[in-house]
């Protein structure tokens, strides 16, 4: 699943929320911005390989994309 198909998995649920709740959790709001947070960054350095934006360190180990954190998103949604 692609980065963008989990955002907007996220949002679909968000608005099947609000239609039947009238609101959205405030854990909605959270994982959105964990998602966004944690989104793929192609590196220049690596010729191309995705990143993660939030999970890069400028002299250490990079992660790739989808790092950990994603990944347990990814699983938890399926």
């Amino acid at each position: 699943m692609t980065h963008d198909d989990l955002l907007a998995k996220i949002d679909d649920e968000g608005e099947f929320l609000v239609q039947h709740f009238d609101s959205k959790p405030v854990v909605h709001s959270a994982l959105r911005a964990v998602m966004q947070l944690h989104s793929p960054s192609i590196s220049s350095l690596y010729a191309g390989v995705l990143l993660c934006s939030s999970c890069v360190y400028p002299f250490g180990p990079s992660v790739h994309y989808p790092c950990p954190t994603i990944r347990v998103i990814e699983e938890s949604l399926l």
